[in-house]
């Protein structure tokens, strides 16, 4: 790599060409998430034009999956999001970096790659919990409407004899405990 840093934040290091990327994405993400609600009003306008210009075959092969009552999600919720993607993303990196940084300092070399799975973690169970406060905080009609949603789904993998959900990701975390019990067992605990 060898490149310069433009400035530090505590160890971690951004260079320019994380702030290159940062720019990138900066100008992407938002036409990204803004492009399918731009092509459905764009569609809906070519709809109107050949009604009134009394197209209505074309009008009407526009309008074969042009769903007028499912608009796409408006940039008023689409914007915030993206950016806080763009600011959260960047912040989650630096932040991983310095807890690596520490977790090195603190109990020896090698062991900083332990900040990614303890980083994950933490925001897999913030995730978790904002779903369950989320959940708490719905009228009791969007309550009744999902519940009645999972019981369906429950009904359908029971009918047809699919697995349980958690079996792939039991059988997927079953392996990487495994994986890491045989590195720290034939390579010896870092530090």
């Amino acid at each position: 790599m060898g490149e310069d840093a433009a400035f530090h934040i505590g160890a971690a290091e951004i260079t320019q060409g994380d702030l290159w990327l940062l720019a990138i994405v900066t100008l992407v993400v938002p036409v990204a998430l803004l492009f399918p609600w731009a092509m459905w009003h764009l569609r809906g306008w070519r709809i109107r034009k050949a009604r009134a210009g009394g197209k209505h075959d074309i009008a009407d092969v526009l309008a074969l999956d042009h769903d007028e009552d499912a608009p796409p999600k408006s940039p008023a919720t689409l914007v915030p999001r993206a950016a806080l993607m763009m600011i959260g993303a960047p912040l989650l990196i630096v932040f991983q970096e310095n807890l690596m940084d520490e977790l090195e300092h603190m109990m020896g070399k090698g062991w900083g790659f332990t900040a990614m799975a303890l980083t994950s973690g933490f925001f897999l169970a913030c995730g978790w919990m904002w779903a369950k406060v989320k959940r708490n905080a719905m009228s009791p009609e969007e309550l009744a409407a999902i519940e009645e949603d999972e019981e369906h789904q429950s009904w359908m993998r029971a009918f047809f004899n699919e697995p349980a959900a958690g079996l792939g990701a039991a059988i997927g975390i079953g392996i990487v405990i495994v994986v890491v019990v045989l590195s720290l067992l034939i390579g010896g605990l870092p530090g």
